[in-house]
């Protein structure tokens, strides 16, 4: 699932975008809005963005200057342009910044959905080409694209294979193919060791570290929450801290014994240069995020987010949580978020989509996703059998 970024200065529209991209099927697994150029910089610093639609004409600076210095943070963004002014300038620029399409206000949005869903496509095929051409390259030169004079992180990914909808072949080339997907802008990656249910990826950043840090426990996350959600398949991910290549028997050795151990198994871990320190206060610092959590489903309860609210190492964090509850952290919180989302289905008008927002649920697509997946039945459906039990009684 992909990332999209809307700029525009003018409110109506920006809702207007929001309203119908979060509304329509796009695979999309976060939409978020930026009154201005310089609003949409901060929020790129912070995470990346795989596409940018934004309007040209803005105070301070134009959607042409924050698309050029975008590019610069994160190569591989896809930028559309929104424009009221047919500028032949403008045009020009915007296809030297190879923008993936113009486009003249006011946008149809069953148009707009058609140009992301058409770059989307072309991402896909952009991720699976790269990953196609790295795997028959790893498979039948043993060379690879990592530099062995720097540094390099293991990843190490141990999955419920009999569990799956597919085979374990399958599953694995799913599985590579995703972390192209989500590795691809930010490093180079190849398959090392593939076990029986596990693989083990090299891992060397191409962005700047600080980047690298922000970047890549959300995406691990996000690859565990897609195989939960959408293949009914729980991992356990393990990630070093940075190594030499040399390290790698020693660190995936360790990474193993953390990811399948029994109590341990769909956690996340970050493999700490000195072992963690077990403390008294595990308990204590469970219920006090259990506590956040059921008072703040709206918020981000991402584990990198949860770790610097507690000031928790975010391997601990999870494992202990784990250990506590019996579940893992990403399932604790999507039950609270869905027992709120049932309560406000059933007591309250509103909307899907403001349901979604006031759970905690990026889109209304993603909610209703969830919602199905857990509950066997549609919110709107939930909705109207509640409805119907309160008449007949």
């Amino acid at each position: 699932m992909y990332s999209l970024l809307i700029v525009d200065d003018e409110e109506i529209i920006l809702n207007g975008i929001k309203d119908a991209v979060s509304s329509s099927a796009l695979p999309l697994k976060s939409v978020r809005t930026a009154s201005s150029a310089k609003d949409a910089l901060k929020m790129l610093m912070k995470d990346p963005c795989d596409i940018i639609v934004s309007d040209i004409r803005m105070p301070d600076m134009d959607g042409l200057e924050m698309a050029e210095q975008a590019k610069r943070i994160w190569p591989e963004t896809r930028i559309i342009f929104l424009t009221g002014y047919q500028d032949f300038e403008y045009v020009r620029k915007a296809l030297r910044l190879n923008s993936d399409d113009y486009l003249l206000k006011p946008v149809p949005d069953e148009k707009l959905t058609e140009v992301i869903g058409n770059v989307i496509s072309k991402l896909d095929s952009l991720w699976m080409e790269r990953f196609d051409l790295r795997y028959r390259k790893a498979a039948e030169t043993e060379k690879t694209s990592i530099n062995p004079g720097k540094a390099v992180y293991f990843l190490f990914i141990a999955y419920e294979a009999d569990q799956a909808r597919m085979s374990g072949s399958e599953l694995h080339k799913s599985l590579c193919g995703m972390l192209e997907r989500l590795f691809g802008h930010y490093c180079s990656a190849l398959l090392f060791e593939k076990g029986e249910n596990n693989t083990v990826i090299w891992l060397q950043p191409v962005i700047e570290e600080e980047y690298w840090d922000k970047v890549c426990l959300k995406t691990l996350e996000e690859l565990q929450s897609f195989f939960l959600e959408h293949m009914d398949v729980r991992m356990s991910i393990g990630l070093s801290q940075k190594a030499k290549p040399g390290d790698s028997e020693q660190l995936t050795s360790k990474m193993k014994e953390k990811c399948l151990g029994k109590d341990n198994f769909g956690c996340l871990f970050i493999l700490d240069a000195e072992e963690e320190k077990e403390n008294s206060s595990e308990n204590y610092a469970v219920k006090a995020v259990q506590s956040y959590i059921r008072n703040n489903p709206e918020k981000d309860l991402s584990l990198g987010a949860l770790s610097d609210r507690f000031r928790i190492n975010p391997s601990y964090l999870s494992r202990v949580f784990h250990q506590e509850t019996g579940i893992p952290l990403s399932e604790f919180i999507v039950r609270i978020r869905l027992v709120l989302a049932k309560k406000l289905l059933a007591e309250t008008d509103m909307k899907i989509y403001e349901i979604a927002q006031k759970t905690g649920f990026e889109t209304p697509g993603y909610f209703t996703k969830v919602f199905n997946k857990a509950e066997r039945i549609s919110p709107r459906n939930f909705r109207l059998n509640v409805s119907k039990d309160k008449a007949e009684k």
